[in-house]
């Protein structure tokens, strides 16, 4: 239980905290449970909690302090040490920076020795393409991202290679069991490398606590007081490691939101914080609500749609500050009229003189978003930085796919051709290629006309000249329509008779989420091809491939030079959790879109999807714009939006304004949600008004979560949700 302290009386007053965070900042009499919403300065309670355990004499090196970022924990070091420049010695780690200390100083004890090195994402795909090589696997070398996936997520949920194994063989679920095969044999080699990757960084010292008595008696007696930031974001080998640490002294304080919970695709387990008072019954809770970053009408709008959530803890953000600008919803056209029309607010926002490109930000749902403005921006000559993402022009399947073209136009481009003459896997492996290789050098030929000539090349396999054949019968199949067919054309063809496009489409059914990001970066890359092809029709100039590549790698060098510091932020809106801006946009905001998946989506998938929109409304101090494009081109195809239900969920239009004062969401948008459900069943006939007359073929679901399929009269065959479908009976 708690140790007797003395809470020194001179630091409190100097800390300017409101009286709930006070109330949190000296409460050592058990766990502690710490509700904060966004903006609601957790870092500051944090920080003010560990300097006054400090100040009142418990030892810096008894405070044990996890974050989630390096750069949060040398925040919080900084701001404890400026409260207290006695704190030498302070345990302020991330996750898995605790881990490796603790291996460190006692991993022997496992068979880790202190010396070991960590592996990265990219270390550990080589890896486990060596694993599948011994294993016979070599063919499916390209799945190893998937199987990363797969082992990281184990390791989440402590489930070790051998327990893995044993549970695979227990199922009889082939893919499973290759799968654990892979686990197993590379855990094994990562063990002969000496090297431990993020996960074991947390497997591996929960292992350490649980078989070692002495250590464990140890670290739990010298963690007196133990803080955990940004809680909700735990995964279960977290949440035992945490529990474990804390289980003599019992002075835990955890601090988190569930409103903001949005990694369960990666781990995260929004039950560690959900349950924290049934693991600890003797708890306390303390919410902190009061805001200092948003307006007022901001927050109103954002609390108007997490309210809409069941699994939450209810809670009201408010603040002192003053109502602001109303949030601003804005319907475009297409992806296109979006980067411009926001391009345009940029302008204006900055013109007045009173925000610069750094103070503003513009969100999406899904790295493929950021392709229209990217180029948007280039053309309003507005500085850009894009954020945790390579640019659209340098992710690895748009290069691929790059490469392809290259070659049609300059079969002499090596570079291209090493990168693709395998991709899809078609037997032409790097031994094939080293003879190909010393063949093209000793007759002093170009690398194309050696694989031409890979009859003569000798030592390579049958199979290896079948896919050499392969591929150079691709490039001339397509090659015929290089100066009759247009650039999308031959885009498509590539996509199509390569196996490109199933390559990724077949990865779905292993990593749906790395799946759909490539699939949807290949659709952006079509439509960037079919709007240069309107581009030059317009212009009167034809839309040939050569100046399409031209046109690419020109905007590339552009783009590597844009260094500005003073520029606007893009990003995806799972990179935003943690920052503010004084302006964002919120783009995007369709069914489908955001909320991603809307017609088949879970109950729990939704309520993630609408924190993740809530995330995005609390990064906005001043000013907040939520836009959403009528018509939006999915592979080369325009397809028509509704607008997310997130955009109505966070309107307040004829109800009492709470208190603050704050005002309704200000709507520009034509478009406005049903009054209510239609009553519409399986086999009526009803019209929609873009796809025309149609017949209900299935209905799913009841009330808010129904969801109806419509064979339409023209063949088309799509799925809605039935509460927002623009849908009328007939």
């Amino acid at each position: 239980m708690s140790l007797d302290l003395n809470l020194n009386p001179t630091l409190l007053p100097k800390l300017g905290l409101n009286p709930k965070q006070e109330e949190a900042v000296q409460y050592f009499a058990g766990p502690l449970l710490i509700l904060a919403g966004a903006g609601t300065g957790k870092t500051k309670t944090l920080t003010s909690k560990i300097a006054l355990l400090i100040a009142s004499g418990v030892p810096p090196g008894r405070v044990l302090a996890i974050t989630f970022t390096n750069k949060a924990s040398q925040e919080m070091q900084h701001r404890v040490g400026k409260l207290v420049p006695y704190s030498g010695g302070m345990w302020i780690h991330t996750f898995h920076a605790l881990g490796a200390r603790i291996l460190r100083q006692h991993g022997r004890l496992i068979g880790v020795k202190p010396d070991f090195v960590i592996y990265d994402a990219d270390d550990q795909k080589k890896l486990i393409g060596l694993a599948m090589e011994e294993l016979g696997f070599e063919s499916e070398k390209n799945k190893a991202p998937m199987y990363l996936s797969i082992i990281s997520r184990a390791k989440d949920d402590l489930l070790d290679s051998q327990s893995y194994l044993i549970n695979a063989q227990a199922v009889s679920d082939p893919d499973r069991l290759k799968a654990a095969q892979i686990y197993h044999r590379y855990q094994k080699k990562l063990t002969e490398a000496g090297a431990l990757d993020f996960g074991d960084l947390i497997v591996r010292p929960v292992e350490l606590l649980n078989e070692k008595e002495e250590i464990r008696e140890y670290f739990q007696e010298n963690f007196q007081y133990i803080l955990v930031d940004e809680y909700q974001d735990t995964n279960h080998a977290q949440y035992v490691l945490i529990k474990t640490l804390c289980a003599k002294h019992r002075n835990l304080c955890v601090v988190g939101d569930p409103d903001q919970s949005v990694y369960g695709w990666r781990g995260a387990d929004i039950r560690n914080i959900m349950d924290f008072e049934k693991d600890f019954t003797d708890a306390a809770t303390v919410v902190l609500e009061e805001n200092y970053r948003s307006t007022a009408r901001i927050l109103h709008a954002a609390n108007e749609l997490i309210k809409h959530n069941r699994n939450r803890r209810p809670k009201n953000l408010w603040t002192k500050a003053g109502h602001g600008e109303p949030p601003q919803a804005q319907e475009y056209a297409n992806e296109n009229d979006e980067a411009r029309g926001i391009a345009d607010q940029v302008k204006q926002l900055t013109g007045r003189g009173s925000l610069t490109y750094n103070d503003i930000a513009v969100f999406y749902r899904t790295n493929a978003q950021s392709r229209s403005f990217e180029e948007g921006f280039r053309r309003a000559r507005i500085p850009y930085r894009l954020i945790g993402s390579v640019r659209f022009y340098d992710r690895k399947e748009v290069k691929d796919v790059l490469a392809y073209l290259k070659l049609l136009v300059n079969p002499a481009d090596t570079i291209s051709l090493l990168r693709v003459i395998n991709l899809p896997a078609r037997g032409v492996g790097k031994t094939a290629m080293d003879h190909v290789m010393a063949h093209s050098r000793q007759k002093e030929m170009p690398l194309y006309d050696a694989l031409l000539s890979a009859d003569q090349v000798p030592d390579i396999t049958n199979t290896a000249r079948r896919g050499i054949k392969e591929f150079l019968d691709l490039l001339e199949g397509v090659k015929s329509d290089l100066f009759s067919g247009t650039p999308s054309l031959m885009l498509e063809k590539i996509l199509t008779s390569s196996g490109y496009w199933k390559m990724t489409e077949d990865l779905a059914e292993k990593e749906p989420q790395e799946s759909l990001a490539r699939l949807g970066n290949l659709q952006e890359l079509v439509n960037a091809v079919k709007e240069f092809e309107d581009h030059c029709v317009k212009e009167g100039a034809a839309p040939t491939l050569h100046k399409y590549l031209e046109e690419v790698m020109l905007s590339s060098q552009v783009d590597k030079l844009n260094t500005d510091t003073h520029a606007v932020t893009l990003m995806t809106v799972h990179l935003a959790k943690g920052l503010e801006f004084p302006a964002v946009f919120l783009t995007g905001l369709e069914e489908n879109l955001f909320p991603i998946n809307a017609a088949n989506s879970s109950e729990e998938d939704m309520e993630e999807e609408r924190r993740l929109a809530y995330v995005g409304m609390t990064r906005a101090r001043e000013r907040l714009f939520l836009t959403w494009a009528a018509t939006r081109r999915v592979y080369g195809t325009t397809y028509p939006n509704l607008a997310s239900r997130f955009i109505f969920e966070s309107r307040v239009a004829g109800e009492t304004a709470p208190r603050h004062g704050e005002e309704d969401v200000q709507v520009i948008a034509s478009y406005q949600p049903p009054p209510s459900i239609p009553r519409i069943g399986k086999g009526r006939r009803i019209m929609h008004p873009v796809h025309g007359a149609g017949r209900v073929a299935d209905q799913i679901g009841a009330g808010e979560f129904a969801k109806v399929t419509v064979v339409f009269d023209s063949g088309v065959r799509q799925t809605f949700m039935l509460k927002y479908a623009p849908l009328q009976p007939i």
